[in-house]
Order: C-alpha cells, then sequence, then structure tokens
C-alpha cells in the first residue's frame, strides 16, 4: 500500500478544504496521513490589527516559529509528500516555514518527491521560491504544484482579503464588492488534480507529474502581477529588517514601525501599482521574450529548475 503525508497549515480552514477535494479522489489503495500544524501560540483568527502586521517581518525572513507536537512518526516511510499552504507577505505562511525547518521534516522529507498545494490572493511565486529552497535543503524533490487564486481583480481583492481576515467572514461585503478568498467553485475543482498525483504515486514515476498537472490549470498567471510580486518582495526583506531592529515578534515596541509599514504598503497597492502596471504594458513589448521565459519558469515542468 502506497502511503502519503499530507502536511498542511489553514487559518480559515479553506486550504484545508482544498488539500481534502485533491486527495479524495485517490485510489483506495492509498494510505493517508494528514498532519494539520499548529502553531504554539496559535495565530488569531480573525486578526487583530496589529497582530497581521507583525506577522510580516517574520513570514518574509523565514523565522520559525514554535509548533505543537506532531501527529506524525518522522521515521515513517512515505512515498509521497504533500505540502499546503496559504501565503502571507508574499512568502510562505510561518507555520509552514516552521514544520520546513524542523529536524522532523528534514528526516521525513529526505529523497522523497513533493507536491506542493498553494492558496492564495494572487501573488504565490515569492513564496514558491522560498519552499523549493526548503525542501532542496531537507533533501526532498518537488514533482508538482497546484496554485489556486482568488480571481477577482488585484484592487478589489485586497479590500476583500482584509475584511475576510479581520472578521472572519467570507461573505460579500456590502453587496458590491466580490466574495473574498478562492471561490467556492474553484475549490471543489480542486479535485481533477487528485488523478494524475495518484497515477504518479501507484506508479512510482513523477517525473511528467508537473506536466499532467499543469494541462489541468494548476497553475494561472496573471503577468502584470507576477511583475509587481516581483519586484515588491526587495522592499518586503528591507521593510522584514528595519521593523525586526525594534525586537523580536510580540514586541510592542515594534508598533510604530508597523504602522508606517501598514500605511505604505496600503498607498503601494492602491496608488503606485496601477501606475507599475502601465510601465509594465508600456514596456512590455522591450521585454517580453526575457519575461515570457519567466512566466514559463514559474509554470515549470522541471520545478527544480532555479531563475536566473
Amino acid at each position: 500500500m502506497k502511503k502519503i503525508l499530507v502536511v498542511t497549515y489553514s487559518q480559515s480552514g479553506q486550504l484545508n478544504e482544498i488539500v481534502d477535494n485533491v486527495v479524495k479522489t485517490f485510489n483506495s489503495d492509498v494510505q493517508i496521513v494528514i498532519e494539520h500544524l499548529q502553531p504554539d501560540p496559535l495565530f488569531p483568527f480573525p486578526w487583530t490589527n496589529i497582530s497581521f502586521w507583525d506577522a510580516m517581518p517574520d513570514a518574509v525572513s523565514l523565522i520559525p516559529h514554535k509548533l505543537k507536537p506532531f501527529a506524525f512518526n518522522p521515521d515513517e516511510d512515505f512515498d509521497l509528500i504533500m505540502l499546503g499552504f496559504p501565503v502571507w507577505f508574499l512568502s510562505p505562511a510561518i507555520p509552514m516555514t516552521s514544520f520546513l525547518k524542523s529536524p522532523e521534516a528534514a528526516k521525513v522529507m529526505k529523497n522523497k518527491p513533493v507536491v506542493t498545494v498553494i492558496g492564495a490572493r494572487n501573488m504565490w511565486v515569492n513564496a514558491q521560491e522560498d519552499i523549493k529552497k526548503m525542501i532542496a535543503n531537507n533533501g526532498g524533490r518537488l514533482v508538482g504544484n497546484i496554485a489556486l487564486r482568488d480571481k477577482a481583480n488585484n484592487l478589489s481583492s485586497v479590500v476583500t482579503i482584509i475584511y475576510w481576515m479581520m472578521t472572519a467572514k467570507k461573505e460579500k461585503l456590502w453587496g458590491i464588492f466580490p466574495k473574498p478568498g478562492i471561490s467556492d467553485e474553484d475549490i471543489a475543482a480542486a479535485a481533477r488534480f487528485g488523478k494524475p498525483i495518484s497515477e504518479s504515486l501507484t506508479t512510482g514515476e513523477f517525473t511528467e507529474l508537473q506536466q499532467n498537472l499543469q494541462s489541468l490549470g494548476s497553475i494561472d498567471l496573471i503577468p502584470n502581477v507576477v511583475f509587481m510580486e516581483l519586484r515588491g518582495k526587495k522592499f518586503f526583506y528591507k521593510w522584514a529588517k528595519f521593523i525586526r531592529k525594534k525586537g523580536e515578534h510580540g514586541n510592542p515596541n515594534r508598533v510604530g514601525r508597523l504602522k508606517m509599514f501598514k500605511w505604505y504598503l496600503l498607498i503601494a497597492i492602491f496608488v503606485a501599482s496601477p501606475i507599475a502596471i502601465l510601465l509594465f504594458y508600456l514596456f512590455l513589448p522591450l521585454t517580453w521574450w526575457n519575461f515570457r521565459n519567466k512566466l514559463a519558469y514559474f509554470k515549470g515542468v522541471d520545478l527544480n529548475d532555479e531563475l536566473i
């Protein structure tokens, strides 16, 4: 019997629902061990205002936090590892980083194929690059990636995701904005990715898995969003370093700089990003060849390549 370890982190439950739909279509002879990561202490949901922004420096800097003890046995031999995670500030959610930097992850992932499942607003490529490096550091081999996103336009989804994170209400704001998060239809349709993963698991051949997943629409990239994200992470690194000079996570001395970052980010999104998108499309004919290669890289048939 084939065995798969599924490790997920989800505050709202959306990511767990996506992963559940993927694995429910696996063959009946596949044993599934599910590990839902639990930070200690838990991150709040809904977030409080400052706690939301206070997660940024550690998420961006890939600083692990304490997790509650794992239920799975890291000495057990699994045929596949599946990682399901949301994206925080263009980075993996802190609990997933914490898992991947644990000795248990290094032990269980060594020489194992790994599939990642991402639930994001619309920016996830930087987070996946971080995850790829941590998988490689643990001796694992990334063989597949599924990235689902909120399909509302960029500015609308900023408003709705903040509303959802601060209220825990996944509903239409004022009856005007779209429902936040990944649509119910896309969450249910994630079940289509189970078959190619299950087939690769049965045969032990993962070489063409990403290509098979991509043929089902596992990755949908928006060129101008990728352009903004690749530049945005550099500023996030600088802000994370600036904030952490005032102390570690939870230190009240950081509050002033966290508020500065909050307003910087909101202004960047609602004022600077429309201008950046306009410039992107104006200059795209001059940079299209190089940028097309980047898009192909992120869709990645060979997921263990490195971006040049």
